[in-house]
């Protein structure tokens, strides 16, 4: 508002949208938006250089950008920066049409680098001052897990095990921006990430708990949850010791449910173990993998050109239109088609509708000030608590859960479109007006496009993920001893990320149909990969006998096999393979008439419990 830089809005509403959790995810936000703006704009002066008065060659080049941007988006590491370096250059190459002469115009797009800087620089400095750090925040959380665990064993569950697994897996990135500013921690990426695989797979498997499991042994194994809380949240508190699930507390118990009893135990020993570990250091960092600048399905898979495609017909039906009725106002329709662009039509209808909601929202927000609020300020300080306020509440709502974080930015962004749109008191009603109905028309080209040309269905990436996670747990059952924990967080990563799928593909329900196939297929398919996960994971933490070779090879084989062939079906949308015969799985069910399970009892046992969990899989059709 001092040195009147242009866009104020623009500046307001890139404080939300670069803030992060924590200061290093800030930080890393900042860096890759001012290297975007600043190779946006070095790129929009070249190419007003050759197109700044020719229309026939700045329209292909405005379409070319858009295509190379989205597509760099979905098949490169440096998505987010070829997006945003994309989205300034197609913007700045609109503002020829609505400036007066090219001294203007360049005088314009150099103030375009300074808005996307100044936003960035200022808010990275405010988080490295005020923000959390990434490795306390990790602790936090995996405290937060650990009570959590504690709750579910004593029969309290605080919350949902999914949305628990989701947040155990967002720590692998918490402990990489710690990282990044803590020497000692990069000393324990190997162990650290342990712990997190752990901490996973202990959340997985308290779906395998029976409900008539006896208090005792709650009890036991809460008290286990206990010391490794404590010893995590204090290098002074006493090491957890590693022991075994006493024998006594067995007794009577069925052999089922003692292997699941010896797994979790198991769990919790390996996380005392790593715990131990850490506070000495003992092992050496793991070697990090060789970054690639493009995925490897880079020029082989079509999905990538086909999503920058729509995209690009999108922003440009928008460009076309709103110079065709010549209504600049509605320029907010290429942005919008710029922000709501995702990789499954689901994905996209959803932050669709979660802009409108915004923009709506926002919008009145603003046309209420605008009327009211404003006509009765008279300096800076009362303007600064009036978007105070609503950066507050829209904030607020951006750091709700994930399906609904993007309505708070877009509340922000259609309130400081309306309000901060000049620097002296708004008193026009049209600007917002306009700027909503181009985040309207934005939005319907983008259903329009992407449900018409190459549609892809949230519910089939979602079979997708579901099938690589069934094709996970195979390899895991065939190698149960020899397993690292990396397939044990890709399956449940896999399965996290087709229950958020699932979830989404309600949006898309009524507009995209696959012919007669059951719809709650994959809702389905998720309830059971939860399931057939915790019963993986029990068999993978049964102790390795001589004695289990041929009877235990021989079953995980058979499990293997199942799995590898509901991957392929489910792949295809069809249901899991048939039930495994009974007289299969009578060869692993054994009797509780003993008083304390032997451990070739309970690794058996853990099979024919996961043969169970299988054959449920295949019997239940969505």
């Amino acid at each position: 508002m001092v040195f009147e830089i242009p866009l104020p809005a623009y500046i307001a509403y890139i404080v939300l949208l670069l803030s992060r959790d924590e200061y290093i995810g800030t930080l890393i936000s900042a860096v890759g938006g001012a290297l975007a703006a600043t190779v946006g704009v070095v790129l929009s002066l070249l190419f007003f250089m050759v197109d700044a008065g020719e229309p026939a060659l700045r329209i292909p080049l405005m379409a070319v950008s858009t295509f190379v941007g989205m597509f760099l988006v979905r098949a490169s590491a440096l998505g987010p920066i070829a997006f945003l370096a994309g989205f300034v250059l197609v913007i700045s190459q609109t503002l020829v049409d609505i400036t007066p002469s090219t001294e203007v115009l360049t005088r314009l797009v150099l103030w375009l680098w300074v808005v996307v800087m100044f936003p960035a620089t200022l808010t990275a400095l405010v988080d490295l001052a005020f923000g959390r750090n990434p490795g306390r925040l990790a602790l936090q959380t995996g405290l937060r897990l650990l009570d959590s665990v504690t709750a579910t064993l004593l029969g309290r569950p605080s919350a949902d095990t999914g949305d628990r697994q989701a947040e155990a897996l967002e720590l692998l990135e918490l402990k990489k921006h710690a990282q990044m500013t803590d020497r000692r921690v990069r000393g324990l990426a190997e162990i650290d990430r342990r712990l997190i695989e752990t901490l996973v797979e202990l959340l997985t498997m308290l779906r395998a708990l029976p409900n008539d499991m006896p208090r005792e042994v709650r009890e036991w194994l809460a008290d286990a949850s206990r010391e490794c809380r404590l010893a995590l949240a204090s290098n002074d508190a006493p090491l957890p010791a590693p022991r075994p699930v006493p024998a006594s507390l067995l007794i009577g118990v069925n052999a089922e449910t003692a292997s699941v009893v010896a797994a979790i135990g198991d769990a919790f020993g390996r996380l005392g173990a790593d715990i131990a570990r850490r506070r000495t250091g003992a092992d050496a960092p793991a070697a990090s993998a060789k970054a690639t600048l493009l995925a490897a399905d880079a020029w082989s898979n079509p999905e990538h050109a086909h999503f920058a495609l729509k995209t690009t017909i999108a922003v440009m039906a928008s460009y076309f239109i709103y110079n065709m009725l010549d209504w600049p106002g509605i320029q907010t329709a290429v942005t919008t088609c710029f922000f709501v662009a995702l990789g499954s039509f689901g994905e996209t209808v959803h932050k669709l509708t979660l802009r409108i909601g915004g923009a709506l929202i926002g919008g009145a927000a603003a046309t209420l000030s605008i009327v009211y609020v404003l006509p009765q300020m008279t300096d800076i300080g009362q303007l600064a608590l009036l978007i105070a306020a609503m950066s507050a509440v829209s904030a607020w709502v951006a750091t709700s859960s994930e399906l609904l974080s993007y309505l708070g930015l877009q509340m922000a962004f259609a309130f400081f479109l309306g309000v901060l749109s000049d620097y002296g008191p708004t008193t026009e009603l049209t600007p917002a007006r306009d700027r909503i109905v181009g985040i309207l028309l934005g939005n319907v080209l983008m259903t329009i496009v992407f449900s018409t040309m190459w549609p892809v269905s949230a519910l089939e990436r979602a079979r997708q993920a579901l099938a690589q996670a069934l094709g996970a747990l195979g390899e895991l059952v065939r190698n149960a001893s020899q397993a690292p924990g990396d397939i044990r967080l890709t399956a449940v990563q896999k399965v996290t990320e087709a229950r958020r799928l699932v979830s989404i593909a309600a949006f898309e329900a009524h507009l995209l149909q696959r012919g007669d196939r059951p719809e709650t297929l994959e809702e389905t398919g998720v309830r059971n990969l939860d399931r057939l996960a915790a019963a993986t994971f029990v068999v993978a933490a049964q102790p390795s006998q001589t004695a289990l070779d041929e009877t235990a090879r021989t079953q995980d084989a058979r499990a293997s096999t199942w799995f590898s062939d509901a991957a392929r079906r489910f792949a295809a949308g069809e249901p899991p393979p048939a039930p495994i015969d009974e007289s299969e799985l009578a060869a692993g069910r054994l009797g509780s008439q003993d008083a304390a399970p032997s451990l070739l009892r309970q690794a058996l046992a853990a099979r024919a419990f996961l043969r169970r969990e299988m054959q449920y899989a295949a019997s239940v059709r969505a």
